[in-house]
C-alpha cells in the first residue's frame, strides 16, 4: 500500500497540463484554442488531458496555461497577479472591472485570455490550481469569485495579510 496522498482532481489536471505543455507543439495547439477558426487544433491535446467539454473551466485553464506557463503552487491568485502587473496604475482598473463584469464562464475566459498575454509578458506566475477551482465555481458562485478577485486586486498586500490574520 502506498503512503502517497492521492492528488485532488484539480491538482492532477494542472500537473497533466504542465507536463503536456513541455511539448512545444502541444502548447502551441492549446494556444490556438482562443480562435474559433483554429480551436479544433487544441482538441487532441484536450482529449489527452481527459477534458470532456471544450467550453469548460478545465479547457479554459489548459488554454490559459499555454498562454502564460508560469505556474506556482500557492502563488498569486488572479487578483493578486493583476495587482502585481498593474503596480498602482489606475488606468488598469478598467480592465479588472471589465473582467469582474463578465456574466458567463465564456466571457470571463475571454477576458482572462487578454490579460494573460500581458501577465506572461512580465513573467508573472499564478496558482493555476486556484484558478481552476475558481472557474469551476463560476457557474453557480460567480459573485463569490468576483468578490474574491476584486478584494485581491484592490487591497494592498499588507491589508490582505491583516484581513487573513497573517502577521509578519
Amino acid at each position: 500500500m502506498s503512503n502517497e496522498t492521492p492528488m485532488k482532481p484539480d491538482e492532477q489536471l494542472i500537473q497533466d497540463v504542465v507536463a503536456a505543455c513541455r511539448d512545444r507543439g502541444a502548447a502551441a495547439e492549446l494556444r490556438r484554442y482562443w480562435s474559433p477558426a483554429t480551436r479544433h487544433y487544441a482538441f487532441p491535446v484536450l482529449g489527452r488531458l481527459r477534458v470532456r467539454e471544450p467550453r469548460s473551466a478545465d479547457a479554459f485553464t489548459a488554454a490559459l496555461y499555454a498562454m502564460n506557463p508560469n505556474h506556482k503552487s500557492g502563488g498569486p491568485r488572479i487578483g493578486q497577479a493583476l495587482q502585481k502587473f498593474a503596480a498602482g496604475e489606475d488606468s488598469f482598473d478598467a480592465h479588472v472591472r471589465r473582467l469582474l463584469a463578465s456574466d458567463s464562464l465564456e466571457e470571463v475566459a475571454d477576458q482572462l485570455q487578454r490579460l494573460f498575454v500581458r501577465l506572461e509578458g512580465k513573467g508573472i506566475a499564478l496558482d493555476y490550481s486556484r484558478l481552476l477551482w475558481d472557474l469551476r465555481r463560476w457557474t453557480n458562485h460567480s459573485e463569490d469569485v468576483k468578490t474574491s478577485w476584486g478584494k485581491d486586486y484592490w487591497m494592498s498586500q499588507r491589508e490582505l495579510e491583516i484581513a487573513e490574520g497573517v502577521e509578519a
